[in-house]
């Protein structure tokens, strides 16, 4: 493969593909429901919340004449997860690609951490982290006896840097960027496409009610045309906005005590 080549297979055309959407009840993942079924990609929905996954997937059915399934479980649960993946391959033959758009945030605030915090800790962990290695479970082996498939992950530009207030935030999406990077290392000689999705602030239920500055504040909308695009083009990373999350990938090669110097100036109350 030439060296400035597309690190994935880019996806010329959407009609007819087969994408499943976890994470989908709202916010990234529900925007990139709404493109993808206008551009005619075929849809699997999934999240905790039935009844509004049931709702998204008659609105967008209706209005743009896609398949749309609502397909409900927890990325936490790792028996309905496969189970999910068996119904879609059954309905389908096969899936073309995965959106791991699940996730969640706690502020929590390290001089106030105690043991208390811990459930709290665990969950994001099991829905950040964990969720994603129940999807890989999940769809993995088929891809792999395909020869076939993309797995695509949204984690954060807070997985760049150690953050206040993400005490389990920020080490889950550290993590999940590490993984991508394992797993594009491995999948691709074998003709599985990974992307790894590091959006900057986008104004979701995710954020809302944080006590923290949200600089280059993006749409849902606004993500989920960054992340088509990306897509589309074959890239490896997709992150925005680019002015934005270059900035802080520039801060990662920072000595951490100009960067702890830094990130206080800006955080400071």
């Amino acid at each position: 493969m030439p060296f400035f080549a597309p690190l994935n297979p880019p996806v010329a055309a959407w009609p007819g593909q087969r994408v499943w959407i976890v994470g989908a009840s709202s916010g990234i993942g529900a925007e990139t429901a709404r493109l993808l079924a206008r551009r005619g990609a075929r849809l699997a929905l999934s999240g905790r919340r039935a009844e509004t996954l049931d709702a998204l997937a008659s609105e967008l059915a209706t209005a743009t004449g896609s398949e749309v399934r609502s397909l409900p479980c927890d990325i936490t649960d790792a028996q309905a997860v496969a189970a999910g993946a068996r119904t879609l391959c059954e309905a389908w033959g096969d899936i073309d690609l995965v959106l791991v758009a699940a996730g969640i945030y706690d502020a929590l605030r390290p001089q106030e951490f105690h043991e208390g915090d811990l459930p709290a800790v665990r969950h994001t962990l099991d829905t950040n982290l964990l969720g994603a290695y129940h999807v890989l479970a999940a769809v993995l082996p088929g891809f792999r006896h395909r020869g076939r498939g993309h797995l695509a992950f949204v984690s954060s530009v807070a997985g760049y840097n150690g953050l206040p207030q993400a005490l389990a935030y920020a080490p889950s999406k550290a993590a999940l960027n590490n993984l991508c990077e394992g797993l594009y290392l491995e999948l691709q000689p074998l003709g599985i496409a990974v992307t790894r999705i590091c959006p900057g602030f986008v104004d979701t239920p995710l954020i809302a009610g944080g006590h923290f500055p949200t600089p280059a504040l993006q749409t849902p909308q606004a993500a989920a045309r960054a992340i088509v695009l990306g897509l589309e083009r074959g890239d490896f990373e997709i992150h925005f906005p680019r002015y934005f999350t270059s900035l802080l990938k520039v801060l990662q090669w920072l000595p951490r005590r100009l960067y702890f110097f830094l990130l206080r100036q800006v955080t400071r109350p």
